[in-house]
């Protein structure tokens, strides 16, 4: 299977009313693996400020990982070069601080809606939720689409979308 890298604009010039949003697709263990997709909310001096991804985390007294939401600063070093490449980066979304901390709240609350699934995580089922999932189902939260380009490599879990269809932000206009 080749890999196909997408290539990454210069980033655009930001000032002091712009932020924006992206998405982030790596590969995991190289060229070809499965890809791994989160969220980076960048602020209006292109500097990324906060991530927001899916994790699988072991649970005390079962066998079966649960899967989990989480918000934290990005890793300042990135992910962990051995094991993933980041392959795309591709903005979501641009625009005034107010609509960006919309945004982001709107991401917040589908988080917590998500915890309080307590979903599991089974990497053998390829059609279930993952970490990919989350990626996705945050942009459905913030009515962002996910960008097609992202959707060309292998994503297990990427078109799960966890959040009940009638689902509506308490942020929305």
């Amino acid at each position: 299977m080749q890999t196909q890298t997408i290539e990454q604009t210069a980033p655009k010039a930001h000032d002091q009313r712009t932020h924006s949003i992206h998405l982030i697709t790596a590969e995991i263990g190289g060229a070809g693996g499965p890809a791994y997709n989160y969220i980076v909310f960048t602020d209006h001096t292109g500097e990324d400020k906060v991530m927001m991804s899916g994790l699988a985390l072991q649970r005390q007294s079962s066998d079966v990982r649960a899967l989990r939401g989480v918000m934290a600063p990005p890793n300042q070093g990135g992910l962990p070069q051995q094991h993933f490449s980041e392959v795309s980066r591709i903005e979501v979304f641009r625009g005034e601080v107010k609509e960006y901390l919309r945004l982001m709240s709107m991401a917040v609350e589908a988080l917590h809606f998500i915890n309080a699934q307590n979903l599991n995580y089974r990497p053998e089922d390829q059609n279930s939720d993952s970490p990919n999932s989350i990626a996705h189902t945050l942009l459905k939260a913030m009515k962002l689409e996910f960008p097609e380009e992202a959707t060309h490599f292998w994503a297990p879990g990427l078109d799960h979308i966890i959040l009940p269809k009638n689902w509506r932000s308490k942020y929305e206009h």
